[in-house]
């Protein structure tokens, strides 16, 4: 008596259904598949992830400079014109103590 493989078994049973070997590849393919899809996107997401991370310190120090040169600026510079004339002031007080 000779066994039979897997390659030489019956692709359907006499009553027309499918063989347990073929129910189990095609449950495999079932399986194969959306795992296939979901590991594609998973490697595209990862792919683009640093992309995005550099993307979003760009948009930081952009966003940064725009907050800085309409809110910040002109208060530094109304502040730095300040400290100059103080400073005018008090160079020109030592000055007269010592002449």
């Amino acid at each position: 008596m000779e066994a039979t493989t897997t390659k030489d078994a019956p692709t359907q049973h006499a009553n027309g259904s499918a063989t347990v070997t073929d129910a189990i590849e095609i449950a495999i393919n079932d399986v194969q598949q959306p795992a296939t899809a979901a590991s594609s996107a998973l490697l595209a997401w990862l792919r683009r992830m640093p992309l995005a991370t550099i993307g979003l310190a760009a948009v930081v120090v952009d966003e940064t400079k725009v907050l800085v040169n309409k809110l910040f600026m002109s208060t530094l510079v109304d502040r730095g014109e300040l400290v100059q004339k103080n400073a005018e002031q008090w160079m020109r007080d030592v000055q007269a103590r010592f002449h």
